[in-house]
């Protein structure tokens, strides 16, 4: 046999060299491993472990309605933008869902998990970020700010994604300058981005929009002298372009070409997100985005001062600095409308970050540190911790050790630890009647917002919308009742808004823990959707209270034809009220009020000068006596300058219940004092809210829910 020819062994300086550059690579990306840190930290037991409980903090939450129904939907084939609206998109939709596609579906299992994929995802997309805007910096910098952005602030899909696509955009531009990208193709490259952002979220969409004409315009004043400026129309065309194109893709999946109602379903929740959910900021809220705000603009003023001349760093650039604050204060505007804390935090998060990223790009031994020093004091003073040490530390403690049994004074259902044990109770009884009531291929409903019934019946809940509540305005209103109208919907819950006036503050609270119903933001929720609650009882009547504050409905199409709307003047003059105070009160006069009415409707509208579109409109009250001395306050808001009806249920709330009843006798359980006086109050949610100009009262009836014989 021959020789085999022996393999030459390589010089220990070349097996030293290539161990170099390995080592010099894994050192240029390290910062990659404060991602996985995050990913480590917020790794759900249960997804390991099925038999783990998760722990309810139980604060009654609205969202965690849709935290549950959202995957669930996801789950059965049915898609946000194609079956049902929301302010979420699809993508986000299928990320929710993809820890419960790989385990047993259960309450617990969703409550943990429903956000482990999008938090991952918001994680890289602000590594992604640091890594385009700060290149030329060592990665232990970026290190330290991924860690300190993502654990002190609200980092999420929605936020992170806008700065990450800016970020991209910048690049997009200087590339096209450098002659290595076609302006053509930076256009089409963001229409695409764009559209995808869009599929994340509505709000997420229109934000990465305004970040892709907010760089292209920062960009152009950075270029205006170069000969890169003719390439730019081209961009801007080819943008145009594809975006509409692109739409017309998106349209192929979620209905018909040229049907847009995706965009326009976006679109109407961006804008009722502007009048209809408005918050008030506290003093800490104040604190925290005046404080974020003064910090911001001095760090990008100091950044413009001291630059040097010709830096080829992305964080002294022009464009980045005219760009970055402009969209850091454009993203500010949420946290002007949906003012507590939480969604401050959230609001400022884009200025936040340019701020970061500005401190970290500071060079010299000096000056770098003091950046890095200042940055984590601003997070420390300005923000709430995300991911705390003790929080990582429980999680591998229950990683060595899950946690099979709820702890004593916890009540389980369905894997998930309630600290309240109506809650089981009520989730019990409710999905055990919509069970027995419906098929398994059927949908309920379920007013005014508690859709997790239905997951914990296993059906789908009907409706144009994720969330009835959410139905406010005409087009929405007509976009929920559209999702009801011909489904198999044999059984639906009712959960009617309690009469605070008797309860404790104790009770009020443990009222709300338990996911009953409450007034959103303090509007009833009859007030708020009334069109969908008319439309309920007319193809619903009650069965039996399944719970306290919970009562079962069967389908009964009968009484669309027999239940009708008397109205009848109540005499008030139509007429306009100039508004010369933050906090005035307008009599509307006495009305004529007609015995055994039910309701108030008034066609009215808030007029505001266009200042409202940068702050928010205030919250309105109708001020309601009766013969008998009685009084009652409720609160309302209206879409500025639209005319437009508002209904008021002017007894106590729990009696709403009663018209569901097949007999209209029980409708009425005892005679109504006469309504003697109407008032509407303006109450300044806070120094944000605008002042309304005038109110202009065009009509204002009494309303009788009447049904005939069968």
């Amino acid at each position: 046999m021959g020789k085999v020819d022996a393999v030459p062994s390589q010089p220990p300086s070349e097996i030293a060299a290539v161990q170099r550059r390995r080592f010099g690579s894994l050192r240029a990306h390290w910062d990659l491993l404060a991602v996985l840190l995050l990913m480590l930290g917020s790794f759900p037991t249960i997804w390991l472990s099925p038999r783990t409980v998760t722990l309810v903090p139980n604060l009654g939450l609205i969202d965690d309605n849709w935290h549950l129904d959202s995957p669930f939907k996801a789950l059965r084939g049915i898609w946000i933008g194609r079956d049902v609206a929301f302010t979420h998109g699809p993508i986000y939709q299928w990320l929710s869902s993809i820890p419960a596609r790989s385990m047993w579906l259960t309450f617990g299992g969703l409550y943990a998990t429903w956000n482990t994929i999008p938090a991952w995802c918001a994680a890289v997309f602000v590594y992604l970020a640091v890594k385009l805007l700060l290149p030329e910096q060592p990665p232990w910098k970026r290190f330290v700010l991924i860690l300190l952005l993502c654990s002190f602030w609200e980092v999420s899909l929605r936020t992170s994604l806008p700065v990450l696509l800016f970020a991209a955009f910048l690049r997009g531009w200087y590339a096209v300058r450098d002659g290595r990208l076609r302006a053509a193709v930076a256009g089409i490259g963001g229409a695409l981005l764009c559209v995808f952002a869009f599929l994340v979220a509505g709000d997420t969409g229109i934000y990465a929009t305004a970040a892709w004409f907010i760089g292209f315009a920062a960009f152009a004043l950075e270029a205006r002298r170069d000969r890169l400026a003719v390439k730019l129309p081209a961009a801007l065309a080819s943008f145009a372009i594809a975006s509409a194109l692109l739409a017309i893709v998106v349209n192929c999946f979620m209905a018909t070409p040229l049907d847009f109602k995706f965009w326009r379903d976006s679109l109407a929740q961006v804008s009722a997100y502007r009048w209809a959910t408005p918050a008030a900021m506290t003093e800490q809220g104040t604190v925290f985005l005046i404080g974020g705000l003064v910090i911001g603009a001095a760090v990008f003023l100091t950044r413009l001062m001291t630059r040097s001349e010709g830096a080829a760093a992305m964080a002294e650039s022009t464009a980045f600095l005219a760009g970055g604050f402009v969209l850091g204060l454009a993203e500010v505007q949420s946290a002007l409308v949906r003012s507590d804390i939480g969604h401050v935090i959230i609001g400022e998060f884009a200025m936040i970050f340019f701020a970061g990223v500005i401190l970290f790009s500071f060079r010299g031994k000096l000056a770098s540190p003091i950046g890095v020093l200042v940055a984590a004091a601003g997070c420390m003073l300005f923000s709430h911790p995300a991911l705390r040490p003790s929080s990582v530390l429980r999680l591998y403690g229950q990683l060595r050790n899950p946690m099979t049994e709820c702890p004593p004074g916890f009540s389980e259902y369905d894997r998930a630890c309630y600290l309240e044990a109506l809650t089981p109770r009520m989730l019990t009884a409710g999905a055990s009647f919509l069970a027995k009531n419906s098929g398994g291929s059927d949908s309920v409903f379920i007013f005014p917002y508690q859709t997790m019934f239905g997951m914990a019946a296993r059906r789908n809940v009907a409706g144009g919308l994720m969330q009835a509540y959410t139905a406010s305005g005409p087009y929405l209103s007509r976009l929920e009742i559209a999702g009801l109208e011909g489904k198999p919907i044999l059984a639906a819950l009712y959960l009617p808004d309690d009469d605070y006036t008797h309860m404790s503050e104790p009770e009020i609270a443990r009222w709300s823990r338990n996911y009953l119903s409450v007034p959103v933001d303090g509007i009833p929720n009859f007030t708020r959707t009334p069109e969908v609650w008319l439309w309920l009882v007319r193809h619903f009547r009650s069965t039996e209270e399944l719970s306290p504050g919970v009562i079962g409905l069967q389908r009964d199409d009968s009484r669309a034809a027999r239940i009708a709307l008397q109205s009848q003047s109540l005499g008030l003059s139509a007429q306009t009220y100039n508004i010369d105070d933050r906090a005035s009160a307008t009599s509307l006069g006495a009305p004529v009020w007609p015995a055994g009415f039910d309701f108030i409707r008034l066609r009215m509208m808030v007029h505001y000068g266009p200042t409202w579109r940068l702050r928010k409109p205030e919250r309105l009250q109708l001020e309601i006596t009766r013969s008998d001395g009685s009084r009652d306050v409720q609160w309302f808001i209206l879409q500025p300058n639209v005319s437009t009806e508002v209904w008021f249920y002017p007894w106590r709330g729990p009696e709403l219940a009663n018209y569901f009843a097949g007999d209209e006798s029980q409708w009425r359980p005892a005679p109504r004092p006469a309504i003697t006086n109407l008032r509407i109050l303006n109450a300044p949610l806070d120094w944000v809210s605008l002042q309304p100009e005038s109110i202009t009262i065009e009509s204002a009836d009494a309303v009788r829910l009447a049904m005939g014989e069968p």
